[in-house]
């Protein structure tokens, strides 16, 4: 009985991670699109379309992480609209989904927090860029 609870619960585990990582390699997809509010509605979703959990902050780890990424994704979309260059947004977004994920990878293996922490490390260097360069708090960047 006891090994038949394990296999269960390993199986969840495996199913929940592959949610993860699917929703994770999403976000290294190029995409262009229309910076409105209805263009960042419809590209948000169509991040979500195979992802069945709706974001819960205090959640399971799906539901927060799906409230993780759609922070990114609205951090993104006010990038895209800052830059107006979706060449240059794109090659942002795959750079640093590179690098967040070597360290992840690093740090994390393939733990089932290696998704949320990608996202994270994707969030804050996003707002280290907006922090440094487009608000203009750092008065030696550019």
């Amino acid at each position: 009985m006891v090994i038949k609870t394990f296999v269960i619960h390993l199986l969840q585990l495996n199913r929940l991670k592959g949610l993860l990582l699917t929703l994770l390699a999403a976000l290294s997809l190029p995409t262009a699109v229309i910076p409105d509010d209805q263009g960042f509605e419809n590209w948000k979703e169509s991040y979500f379309e195979n992802y069945p959990f709706e974001c819960v902050e205090d959640g399971a780890t799906p539901e927060y992480t799906r409230c993780a990424m759609e922070d990114l994704l609205k951090s993104d979309w006010e990038l895209k609209k800052e830059l107006k260059n979706d060449e240059l947004w794109e090659e942002w977004r795959k750079a640093r989904g590179r690098v967040c994920y070597h360290y992840q990878n690093k740090f994390f293996g393939q733990g089932t927090v290696k998704p949320l922490m990608s996202i994270a490390c994707q969030q804050r260097l996003n707002s280290e860029a907006e922090r440094y360069c487009i608000t203009g708090e750092d008065k030696q960047c550019g």
